[in-house]
Parts: structure tokens; C-alpha cells; sequence
């Protein structure tokens, strides 16, 4: 019993060790198409177009959202329908502005690094 205890915790070591994610871009992992200036907060809004599921759980949004608040997205991004890639992380409150909650309102994102896609 002890040879196949050993065994086992052998073969899952050589399993972990030997299997690693293979992204193709680690330094932006997700994609999205900039929507335009929200009126509710005056700053752009993006919609996920890829890992929706993972930017949710960066996020801290309990339902599957598509569409964020990008705080800190670079002046030059901030045009209406172009696709981007980005990294991102989970809003601070220190990050947070005012929003008139006038308008529609979405959960917000910090925008580490983004770039337009080719």
C-alpha cells in the first residue's frame, strides 16, 4: 500500500512540474473593443470580447459582466470602436471618481498596461 501511496504522490509531482500554460502574451492577457466616454462617470467603458470569465473574477463581480469602467486607459486608446489588449486589476477605492448615477453604471477596472491590437 505504501509502494502505490508513493507512486502516486510521485506521478502528481512529475505532473506539475512538467505541465505549464502556454500563453502566447502574458504581459496582456485579456482582450476588448472601447465603447466610448460613459456619461454616467465620464470615462471610457470597454467590453470584453475575450477571458470575460477570468476579468470578472479580477474584478470582483459577482453576475458575468462584458461591460467595465477602464480608469487609467491611455489618452491615445480612448477612441470608440478600435479593439485593444490589456492587463488589468481590481479597482482600489482610492481609484474610484464620482459618477452622476444618471446614466447607465458599470463595475470599474484599473487598466495596468494597454496597447492596440494589430
Amino acid at each position: 500500500m505504501k509502494s502505490y501511496l508513493l507512486l502516486l504522490i510521485i506521478s502528481l509531482g512529475i505532473m506539475l512540474v512538467t505541465c505549464e500554460e502556454n500563453n502566447t502574451n502574458p504581459e496582456y492577457k485579456f482582450e476588448a473593443k472601447v465603447l466610448g466616454r460613459n456619461t454616467d462617470c465620464g470615462l471610457f467603458a470597454i467590453q470584453f470580447t475575450k477571458s470575460i470569465q477570468q476579468a470578472n473574477e479580477i474584478a470582483g463581480t459577482l453576475i458575468t459582466e462584458y461591460t467595465f469602467i477602464a480608469k487609467n486607459l491611455p489618452t491615445e486608446l480612448q477612441l470608440e470602436g478600435i479593439s485593444i489588449m490589456l492587463d488589468i486589476r481590481r479597482i482600489k477605492d482610492t481609484d474610484l471618481g464620482i459618477c452622476t448615477a444618471m446614466g447607465p453604471s458599470y463595475p470599474w477596472i484599473y487598466v495596468l498596461d494597454a496597447k492596440k491590437k494589430e
